[in-house]
């Protein structure tokens, strides 16, 4: 999996669970008036979640599955907490929408995350051939 599919997926992701999530309310911005803070929410945390894998490799840390896990772990929940004090346009309004959000956009981004790991290492093998 390249960067670009994954960043296309966890946006994705994001975007269509704050749709479909009952509890996750979405305002609609005056000046903007096709791009909500949905738009705007989902890029950002499809961004950072699909940045994961690639920051490990830059920084040259280590990549264990527990790493990747744990920081897409924290984005996905981090951010769903922000959004409840930030005024970005949406406003998770119950505890099981706050977890569910949460949980679906953590487990797509370590899947997405833990596909970039296995394309790396499958490159790694072919280049040492």
């Amino acid at each position: 999996m390249t960067y670009f599919k994954s960043l296309i997926i966890n946006f994705l992701t994001v975007f269509f669970v704050n749709h479909v999530i009952p509890n996750v309310e979405i305002d609609y911005y005056s000046k903007l008036p096709h791009i909500g803070g949905d738009l705007i929410f989902a890029f950002s945390v499809g961004f950072l979640n699909s940045l994961i894998y690639p920051v490990i490799v830059l920084f040259k840390i280590k990549s264990t599955h527990l790493k990747v896990g744990l920081s897409s772990f924290i984005i996905s929940f981090a951010a769903y907490s922000i959004v409840n004090i930030l005024p970005v346009g949406i406003k998770i309004t119950a505890a099981g929408a706050y977890i569910w959000t949460s949980l679906i956009v953590w487990f797509v981004s370590y899947l997405t995350n833990h596909l970039e790991i296995k394309h790396y290492m499958k490159e790694k093998g072919r280049e040492e051939k």
